[in-house]
């Protein structure tokens, strides 16, 4: 007697039935793989300190263009 491994017994009478076979050693049961598909994970596309770097570069980048701007500035009123 062969039983699936997805096969659940309905009643008592088929639960016993099956353990008397397992009992006598007629059982076999037969292990059926399945895929199971979990739901998918979100990942960010950034990491929080990839997102930190690109902030500070940002910043490191606009106070350097505030220095020039305020060194052509200088530039000009020593011209004038």
């Amino acid at each position: 007697v062969y039983v699936s491994a997805c096969s659940k017994p309905e009643s008592v009478n088929t639960l016993s039935t099956l353990l008397f076979l397992l009992a006598l050693g007629m059982l076999s049961v037969e292990d059926v793989t399945t895929m199971v598909l979990c739901k998918p994970k979100l990942l960010p596309l950034k990491s929080v300190t990839l997102e930190k770097l690109e902030k500070m570069q940002r910043e490191a980048q606009e106070t350097i263009r505030q220095q020039e701007q305020v060194a052509q500035q200088c530039s000009k009123s020593v011209f004038l």
